[in-house]
């Protein structure tokens, strides 16, 4: 096996696109979004691409320890090897990731990796060092995220049914007096983002406008992205941005205007691109993070099933 460390883009996109555990947070196309330098590293075994791995450099040009922020999933991935028995799978998937992974550590010393809730086999991590753990090991916290499946779903119609009551009622009340509409224009979704901070007397930090608007701009422009406003008056009163590839739709941005925060448009909103998803042909929504306890309960009341994920540490 081989380590390229500086990927051709147009390759590792192709590679993305079958991978079992991709998502639209590694393809290059949201990663130039973010304005950070990265490396698209990749395993190959002659000219077949085995395993691949994003690290993401902070402004000191050091990688970053967390994760960069509005991302999700940027983390080791594999080809799809699910034509292979069982046990010859897990058996090439082990030793591809034992091989990677020490590669990975001899390069960059020290690095973070967020896996796809798809990505089961954690033992390569886990096992690092196992016999001398004093030459380091690898820090794994779990998270979850919420995920609705369209399998879920004979017609979209019965989506609608599955919710929590309390958002049904919200979502047909507002359906009375609102309008949704498609926008294109980010420095929507950035006011109403600085006004949900405000309203919890949160600081925004200096960067999140910047990061809003060039993430939702490349999103509309590249076509990997949906924007749309929940409008009272022709005014805009809630926003969402959702992203897709060519399985999943992620809700990344959303906010309320604190005026009109008990009419329903968020639930609203949340509700019609998830039909919307179903109908483009995504298999499944995934609401990104259920990991705070503000925000979790209203994330699951939408029929969502939690999914187990891990965050990888290694390094100081």
């Amino acid at each position: 096996m081989e380590i390229n460390f500086k990927e051709d883009k147009i390759v590792w996109d192709k590679f993305v696109e079958t991978s079992p555990h991709r998502s639209i947070f590694i393809t290059t196309a949201f990663l130039d979004s973010l304005g950070a330098k990265y490396d698209l590293v990749t395993c190959r075994e002659g000219q077949e691409i085995l395993a691949g791995a994003v690290i993401i450099f902070d402004k000191n040009g050091e990688p970053m320890m967390s994760a960069h922020k509005f991302t999700q999933y940027q983390g080791l991935i594999l080809a799809d090897n699910s034509k292979m028995p069982a046990h010859s799978k897990t058996a090439h998937e082990f030793a591809t990731m034992e091989f990677f992974i020490n590669e990975l550590v001899l390069r960059y010393k020290k690095f973070y990796l967020c896996q796809h809730w798809r990505f089961n086999d954690m033992r390569p991590f886990l096992w690092y060092n196992y016999h001398e753990p004093k030459m380091g090991q690898f820090k794994i916290q779990l998270r979850y995220t919420p995920i609705i499946d369209k399998k879920s779903y004979n017609v979209l119609d019965s989506f609608l049914s599955g919710i929590r009551r309390n958002r049904k009622r919200e979502y047909l009340k507002a359906k009375e007096f609102l309008t949704i509409s498609s926008i294109a224009d980010e420095s929507i979704m950035d006011r109403l983002h600085d006004d949900v901070f405000k309203r919890q007397g949160i600081e925004r930090a200096d960067n999140d406008s910047v990061l809003v608007k060039s993430i939702t701009k490349k999103a509309l422009a590249d076509n990997f992205g949906s924007l749309k406003s929940a409008l009272k008056d022709g005014e805009s009163i809630a926003s969402l941005l959702t992203l897709q590839d060519n399985r999943s739709s992620f809700f990344l941005f959303g906010a309320t205007d604190s005026k009109y925060r008990d009419l329903g448009g968020y639930t609203y909103l949340s509700v019609e691109m998830i039909k919307d998803a179903f109908e483009s042909g995504c298999q499944e929504v995934d609401i990104v993070g259920a990991n705070s306890p503000n925000r979790s309960d209203y994330k699951i009341s939408f029929n969502a099933e939690l999914k187990p994920y891990f965050e990888i540490y290694f390094g100081n």
